[in-house]
């Protein structure tokens, strides 16, 4: 089987390659970036899974140098994609290392407005005033998730094991919302960080299914959550956003890496997505 895998491996790369866009689109510019990428989205790409991504279909900028106090000459090398941006802080580390490549801590940036140049070095911004779950130009943003913020978290052991019924509204009310309180995904846990995350988005980041690793696909764990999610920063709460034009429930949660959302309407393999927090993001910082 090993072998098999192997060898669709091989062939749907070389595939991949040959119907790249002739247009010059940002490509992944790094050999640590790319086994990153490859590890949960090649599959993607080459459509032998439905899930959704874990980066993005390519790279949204070129690889740039960005300030960095402890980096080689007060600089690291990034690239963006859709749902997060890659970053690699001491080039002299082992490549093989898990954690060489790490995965920007964006959404705690976008809240809290404060830009990360070094480890203990950040320069204010303000919280961005862009929409954060659904369509562009609508509630919420990350600025208005900004008083969800709490690491560590203060959960009501009472609430474990009950369903996720917080409803975020304009102006930052929260008041109760009980239309999926029957639906198993949306139940409290306990997890990192002392938040209740759902029970729903627990499963996400622990599911296996094909992913790619030293040039050959096997089944196993999809994520490392904590190097793709982080911890928990928020609880799980309800709003109603666009997303394509028609206006959802939408339950959500922010961690120190991702924002995760639950749409109901999906289809079950997309209910659960990774919000677009590296496109985000470089508008934030870039204006782009």
């Amino acid at each position: 089987m090993k072998r098999i895998l192997g060898s669709i491996a091989a062939l749907a790369t070389a595939l991949l390659i040959a119907v790249q866009p002739a247009f010059a689109a940002p490509i992944i510019g790094n050999p640590a970036f790319s086994r990153v990428w490859d590890r949960q989205d090649l599959a993607i790409a080459l459509h032998l899974t439905g899930r959704s991504w874990t980066w993005g279909p390519a790279p949204i900028s070129e690889v740039l140098r960005e300030q960095f106090a402890e980096g080689v000459e007060g600089k690291r090398t990034v690239q963006y994609f859709d749902k997060s941006r890659m970053e690699i802080n001491d080039p002299t580390a082992d490549q093989n290392a898990s954690w060489y490549v790490t995965n920007g801590l964006l959404p705690i940036e976008l809240m809290t407005g404060r830009q990360q140049n070094g480890l203990n070095l950040f320069e204010f911004r303000g919280p961005a005033k862009i929409t954060a779950i659904g369509d562009p130009d609508q509630f919420p943003t990350y600025a208005d998730l900004l008083p969800l913020y709490q690491s560590p978290g203060a959960v009501n052991p009472g609430d474990l094991g009950k369903p996720a019924t917080g409803f975020l509204n304009p102006g930052g009310a929260i008041t109760g919302f009980n239309d999926y309180a029957n639906d198993p995904a949306t139940l409290l846990v306990r997890g990192e960080n002392n938040h209740g995350v759902a029970k729903v988005f627990i499963d996400y980041m622990s599911q296996e299914g094909l992913v790619s690793e030293g040039g050959n696909f096997k089944n196993g764990k999809v994520y490392d959550p904590l190097f793709v999610f982080g911890l928990p920063v928020t609880g799980a709460y309800w709003v109603k956003a666009k997303v394509g034009g028609v206006e959802r429930p939408i339950l959500f949660q922010v961690f120190e890496r991702r924002v995760l959302t639950y749409n109901p309407a999906n289809d079950p393999a997309f209910r659960v997505e990774m919000g677009n927090v590296g496109q985000h993001y470089f508008q934030w910082r870039y204006g782009k």
